[in-house]
């Protein structure tokens, strides 16, 4: 199996959630709406942040795999806390796998292929908007994980979202990091926002602030993005791919809770998989998942220190 530097998405949030009970850290555009039809600083030369080395902060969610257990209703739990799943069209069960990015185990998530322009999707909320210690827009959080394509797999027809944090049915997600259409590998991904001059209505396209040609079957990356979502002033994106930094944005995020009806207070943090439209089927693999308060604490998890 190949094994390229991890890809490790952290979402970097950079005040600290109020006080909750918490996991310790181990040693070591558009398309449908994103509805949850079924719930059961450094510089661009790769430098770290100034809290890269400070250990303190905390690892506020993590799922290792390892230690996971899913349960009959599709639910995980790991480290004392339930993680709900959000479920469309006829995905198969997430599953432990022996594939790794470290330790013994990963999870997988799959969706069949569907010509029909039907939704696909399973996925993990990892931290929710509804959660005390959760992502809000008075501060940010670092959110993080390795992740690997499936072997030999089918092209991309149209997006597949892998990572997502999102503010409510049936909005399109005010950041979301996905595959775009395309024919073979290195297949193209890229991260894109949402606000309210994009407006929350999935069908209009959203705003691509990276992409990059780079993700091969079976290998490994590690991603970690940091997010401090603003709908009404600066926000601020940062992501290191692989420990190295490739983004820094500043910018409004998220919609106005008074402004858009049925919107969150806050972001849900989802990994998994997530096809929107006709598609062929996919096989993504997720170690590692990490949500933290510092990016010291995230960038742990991902092996980066």
């Amino acid at each position: 199996m190949k094994r390229s530097p991890s890809i490790v998405i952290a979402l970097l949030f950079a005040a600290c959630a109020p006080s909750a009970s918490h996991v310790t850290a181990p040693s070591h555009g558009g398309g449908k709406g994103d509805g949850d039809n079924t719930d059961v600083d450094g510089g661009m030369d790769g430098a770290v942040p100034p809290d890269a080395t400070t250990g303190t902060g905390e690892v506020l969610r993590l799922i290792t795999g390892d230690n996971t257990v899913i349960n009959s209703d599709w639910t995980a739990s790991e480290g004392g806390y339930a993680f709900a799943v959000v479920q469309d069209g006829t995905p198969s069960e997430p599953y432990i796998s022996s594939a790794h990015f470290t330790g013994e185990h990963s999870l997988a998530f799959s969706v069949p292929t569907d010509t029909s322009g039907h939704k696909q999707r399973v996925e993990y909320k990892i931290a929710q908007a509804a959660d005390a210690d959760g992502l809000h827009f008075d501060n940010a959080r670092y959110a993080g994980f390795a992740f690997k394509l499936g072997a030999a797999p089918a092209a991309f027809t149209d997006s597949a979202i892998f990572w997502q944090a999102w503010q409510g049915y049936p909005y399109g997600p005010p950041i979301s990091l996905k595959f775009e259409s395309s024919a073979a590998p290195p297949f193209r991904i890229k991260l894109a926002i949402r606000n309210m001059s994009t407006g929350p209505d999935s069908t209009t396209p959203d705003v691509e602030i990276w992409s990059a040609n780079m993700i091969e079957a079976d290998t490994w990356h590690t991603f970690l993005i940091y997010v401090e979502p603003r709908f009404a002033s600066t926000g601020e994106i940062k992501m290191w791919i692989d420990g190295t930094r490739v983004l820094d944005w500043t910018g409004e995020l998220g919609y106005d809770p008074s402004q858009v009806a049925g919107a969150y207070n806050g972001l849900d943090i989802k990994d998994g998989i997530y096809q929107p439209d006709s598609n062929n089927g996919h096989i993504f693999y997720f170690d590692q998942i990490v949500v933290a308060t510092t990016y010291a604490q995230a960038a742990a998890q991902l092996g980066w220190q």
